[in-house]
């Protein structure tokens, strides 16, 4: 996994511009330390620990805490801290085995590994554990336990692994892209295509050519700038939050996954439907609350104490479905009501973060993160819940390392401290701030027309949420793609096209006004929608279902950047939850109403409904000016 991500950063770092020469010119620091680790650890994976003289165990540790040291000494690099906590869970993980990297052996298998493909491996070994308690104490919690079972890249990871390759990724594409560094950049000589120059990334910077154009081909010439991605890759801050927030939400699809699984085998399914809905309520009924306390709080803080919040209350689950249901009930709905609070100071933190300039960017970012999420998160998680499934409390127990580690790295950022609310905590007070938050929301133009239209829209929204499985089961021809293949193959079309509607939109999105980007997104999705219900070719259903994936980024990406660019940071919490309460409580409305309509009319029928009630809302968009005009 470490030789892909370095590999793909370094593609990544040529296609951007960047110049493999920069990588040498980095001034770094301990590199000796550095070698000296990399020769241990060579050395120890050549001995073998029943005929060496040297305890091989510690050679390892020894080298873990080598790279650690240099990872850290060279923190000021983008990336580098990332990796520095990927090391340490790992060191972490290796001193409580005596010098060696515990693999779970369910993992292993489903990885499609025999158990004696790790014979005479002097760094690994197999854990098999049959109790928690065990698992926990014998580092199972840092060691390799997430299986990757493709063919081209079979490996079992641990939550470490991953830190680190997301780390020296980020760490390398910076390098090569870096302010100050030489970059190849594109160049335009009128309709001719001429060969790539080196120049500086600032804005008034002599560069150095290494090939000029023939004196009857100088014109005039454009030189791109660099991308808003990459001014994102060099942004610390923001590469702490992103990683961590992609942390976090892998660990949720985790979560969903293994509490599906475990109160299916424990209760009935009306348990299981009260259990998902208890997980919406706190969205429509403590909203506003959760915003006017948000903007009482130091954000980053705020997050951090809902990560670890959130990190204990997980932990809670498997035991209390032991107990009685009801307390899982609980659970739910108080993870729940935390990341009610995490949302809105993330959602606020972010434009103290980074520029106006990329704030498009960098939504459509974490954008892309939570659809990569589902999309290669949730089959991954499955795959983990099924190799933990004999200890189904380790899947929780993974999903609270991951709640811990965003705190660590959201810990580690430096973000400049807002304007508090310093009037005393009090009931009237609080009411107060609510109704400061709301009325703010009310009174400007741009964000009122945009909450009233795209909270109407959430009517097609929840319908397809609801009636995708039975649109798959009931309405699509089965012969040629069978069920639940098909639902499947629908819910990962809209994850693609997500990531491919945020990403595009991230590399043009500020150019664009808003307004209309979001018109066109409640139309084109409404459209899809209407589509959705007169098809039964699960080909041409999975194409429609990928273009609502993006259209659906036309409106959310402009959405979230319009309420950052427009509200003030004291006020950024309570309207952003204001507006959140609003859209959730049409959303989970819809989804009953859906269920209900869906009995009488057919999955179809309704999807139409919903799809020509999002195209009305889209084109009732230009009819104000206030959405019409939102730049």
């Amino acid at each position: 996994m470490f030789l892909s991500a370095v590999i793909l950063a370094l593609l990544v770092g040529a296609l951007a511009g960047g110049g493999f020469p920069r990588l040498a010119e980095l001034r770094l620091r301990w590199l000796p330390l550095l070698g000296i680790a990399l020769a241990l650890r060579l050395g120890g994976l050549l001995l073998h620990p029943d005929t060496a003289q040297v305890p091989v165990g510690w050679v390892f540790v020894v080298a873990y805490v080598f790279i650690f040291a240099w990872l850290w000494r060279n923190w000021t690099l983008p990336g580098l801290q990332i990796a520095s906590v990927g090391i340490a869970a790992n060191t972490l993980a290796v001193v409580l085995n005596g010098g060696q990297m515990p693999v779970w052996g369910g993992a292993f298998s489903a990885a499609g590994f025999a158990p004696d493909a790790i014979a005479g491996d002097s760094f690994h070994h197999l854990l098999l554990s049959d109790s928690l308690a065990d698992f926990v104490a014998r580092g199972g919690l840092f060691g390799d336990v997430i299986p990757i079972p493709l063919p081209v890249m079979r490996d079992v990871v641990s939550i470490g692994d991953i830190l680190l390759a997301l780390g020296i990724f980020w760490a390398i594409v910076y390098s090569m892209t870096r302010p100050g560094a030489y970059r190849r950049a594109a160049l335009a000589f009128g309709g001719a295509t001429i060969r790539p120059a080196f120049v500086t990334s600032g804005a008034f910077g002599s560069g150095v050519p290494y090939a000029l154009p023939r004196p009857e081909e100088r014109v005039e010439r454009r030189v791109r700038g660099p991308s808003p991605y990459l001014r994102l890759v060099r942004n610390r801050d923001f590469s702490l939050l992103w990683v961590g927030q992609a942390v976090s939400l892998f660990g949720d699809r985790i979560h969903y996954v293994a509490l599906a699984f475990l109160v299916t085998t424990r209760a009935t399914p009306l348990e299981l439907g009260i259990t998902f809905a208890a997980t919406a309520l706190p969205n429509v009924l403590l909203g506003p609350l959760a915003g006017a306390l948000v903007d009482r709080w130091d954000r980053r803080r705020t997050m951090i104490a809902c990560d670890l919040l959130r990190a204990a209350i997980v932990l809670t689950v498997p035991v209390a479905i032991e107990v009685n249901i009801l307390l899982v009930y609980l659970a739910a709905f108080a993870i729940a009501t935390v990341t009610l609070l995490f949302r809105p100071a993330k959602t606020a933190v972010v434009p103290q973060v980074v520029g106006e300039a990329d704030l498009v960017t960098a939504n459509s970012a974490s954008s892309v993160a939570e659809t990569a999420a589902d999309l290669i998160g949730l089959p991954v998680a499955a795959v983990i819940v099924a190799s933990l499934s004999g200890i189904i409390g380790a899947a929780f127990v993974l999903d609270s390392a991951t709640y811990v580690v965003s705190a660590i790295l959201i810990g580690l950022m430096v973000v400049p401290r807002q304007q508090e609310t310093l009037a005393p905590f009090s009931v009237r007070a609080i009411w107060s701030e609510m109704a400061e938050g709301w009325h703010f929301l009310h009174r400007n133009a741009e964000l009122f027309a945009n909450t009233v239209i795209t909270t109407l829209a959430q009517i097609a929204f929840g319908a397809e949420i609801v009636l995708a499985i039975l649109y798959a089961e009931n309405v699509l021809d089965t012969s040629r793609i069978s069920y639940p293949q098909n639902y499947g193959l629908l819910l990962a079309a809209v994850g693609l096209g997500s990531v491919v509607g945020g990403v595009a939109l991230g590399w043009i999105g500020d150019r664009l006004p808003k307004g209309p980007l979001t018109i066109a997104g409640l139309v084109g999705m409404g459209l899809c929608l209407v589509g959705i219900g007169f098809v039964t070719n699960p080909y041409f259903a999975i194409g429609l279902f990928f273009l609502t994936g993006a259209t659906n980024m036309l409106f959310l990406i402009p959405t979230i950047t319009l309420f950052q660019q427009r509200t003030p940071q004291r006020l950024m919490g309570r309207v952003v939850s204001s507006r959140q309460a609003l859209v959730f409580g049409v959303m989970a409305a819809s989804m009953a109403v859906s269920g209900w309509l869906a009995g009488f009319i057919g999955p179809a029928a309704v999807l139409v409904m919903g799809g020509v009630i999002c195209t009305l809302a889209g084109l009732a968009g230009l009819a104000l000016p206030a959405m019409r005009l939102a730049r």
